[in-house]
């Protein structure tokens, strides 16, 4: 037993810190918390270079003990000119950036979307236009993602790490689904056991390019990962179906394990309070991406019908969303703010750092899951729920039957309305609303009177990163 570990793993995670974004949790925390079961973690991630979605403070999370081995990434310049680096099958981090970039000299002027961002969307309308054909590019190349010319690199640096440190497991996490191709040629050369874990399905995912030659291929490449792995971990139950019913007896083994929250990240929030002049202002904070099938849109014509009818002051109400409102390129969300009058009561914060985020979510009235409407949805359960859940405010998802609307409900979170039901969504925006009696949240009180003490659902403590 070397440097009091019993055994050395060696997670394979192309998202990994300094890198920030929803993708990186997982392996992080896992990083963090292994070495308490007798697990020195060793971390095979890319060198960031290319990535302007950084969090250094999310380092500090990892104790010394784990040892992290960077492998350079072959660029092509492809994030300069190709779009889609951040889209569900491509890099999050690249697009979060841009989008966070067009948008931060508006949100700090205190207007959602004011000229800066608006002129540089009709600026960039030539790209608009272009960027699907350089998508349809980038599909054609970049199998099965983006991340794939990370691979030769990554290779060499995971058995120099095997080799020189005597590592004993591979654990590798996808997306990208990279990490899992890295780990499948780790396994032949050295025989070592390996976990495969999917955050996300591969050829079962709701977001494909419907290329038929690529999934068939992408299906050979699944076919192989499972097979070879010699366990299979997922995050959500109809995950874990899903697989056992597509591939039977080639999986050997297929396990759940539920994405969560560190309540080390949520315990000096509770002295986080709104400002005392924004305290009378009804506050919906949504935290994460958008895009084709998850957007904003619907909530924002339920928001305008609510004012339009009497029942919301449109000089109470606030929403707040940090992340990608719009990919670099396109501008329909934006537009819709616009559209609809809305300019006043939006405020788009960009991409901002996880602690940030989290001050964020706590001070608001209430926060918003907005799910996909694919096909397919209601199998996925976004990792922000957990946050939300440890941030202990309501939520109105609005989410397909499924496992997320299952715990919203389950726990007592919040309200769950249809993301395609207009009249829904009134009805959960209108009911939240009666409920908490307007603006004052975060802890803080405050004229509306509202002053809700942040929820404790039964089932929290299971949802913990640790266990």
């Amino acid at each position: 037993m070397e440097n009091g570990f019993d055994k050395k793993v060696l997670i394979v995670a192309y998202l990994f810190p300094p890198i920030g974004g929803g993708g990186v949790p997982r392996a992080l925390k896992m990083a963090k918390y292994l070495g308490e079961f007798g697990w020195q973690p060793h971390v095979l991630t890319v060198e960031p270079e290319y990535h302007a979605t950084l969090d250094e403070s999310l380092l500090a999370q990892l104790p010394p003990h784990v040892v992290i081995h960077r492998a350079r990434e072959l660029s092509l310049g492809r994030r300069a000119f190709l779009p889609g680096a951040g889209s569900p099958g491509g890099n999050a981090s690249g697009a979060a950036s841009a989008s966070g970039a067009a948008v931060s000299g508006a949100a700090a002027s205190g207007s959602a979307v004011s000229g800066a961002a608006v002129s540089g969307t009709v600026a960039a309308s030539w790209k608009r236009r272009l960027f699907p054909f350089l998508k349809r590019i980038k599909n054609a190349v970049f199998i099965p993602d983006d991340q794939i010319l990370w691979l030769p690199a990554a290779v060499r640096r995971g058995m120099e790490a095997i080799r020189g440190h005597g590592i004993d497991a591979i654990f590798s996490t996808s997306g990208p689904v990279t990490n899992h191709l890295v780990a499948l040629y780790l396994k032949r050369r050295t025989g070592l056991p390996w976990i495969a874990d999917f955050r996300d399905p591969w050829t079962q995912n709701m977001h494909r390019t419907n290329l038929r030659w690529r999934e068939w291929l992408e299906d050979r490449l699944e076919r192989m990962v499972h097979r070879e792995s010699d366990l299979l971990v997922t995050v959500t139950e109809s995950f874990a179906r899903n697989f056992r019913a597509k591939f039977g007896e080639e999986l050997r083994r297929v396990e759940v394990i539920h994405n969560g929250f560190d309540p080390d990240d949520y315990r000096e929030l509770e002295g986080v309070l709104r400002p005392e002049e924004e305290r009378d202002r009804w506050t919906l904070v949504y935290a994460g991406i958008f895009y084709k099938e998850r957007n904003p849109r619907l909530l924002l014509r339920a928001v305008r019908e609510l004012i339009d009818e009497g029942r919301l002051d449109p000089g109470e109400i606030r929403l707040r969303f940090a992340g990608v409102f719009d990919y670099p390129g396109y501008s329909d969300n934006v537009d819709c703010v616009r559209a609809l009058g809305l300019e006043p009561a939006v405020e788009i914060l960009g991409h901002l750092p996880h602690r940030r985020a989290l001050e964020e979510m706590n001070k608001a009235d209430l926060l918003l899951l907005v799910g996909d409407t694919a096909p397919g949805s209601g199998d996925y359960i976004p990792g922000k729920l957990y946050e939300y859940m440890a941030v202990g405010r309501p939520i109105l998802a609005l989410a397909v039957p499924g496992e997320a609307a299952s715990i919203v409900e389950r726990h007592r979170l919040g309200a769950v309305g249809d993301p395609k039901d207009l009249g829904g969504v009134k009805e959960g925006l209108g009911e939240l609303h009666a409920e908490g009696g307007g603006g004052g949240g975060g802890g803080g009180g405050g004229p509306g009177g509202r002053a809700r003490p942040p929820a404790r659902p039964a089932g929290r403590a299971a949802h913990g990163r640790r266990s």
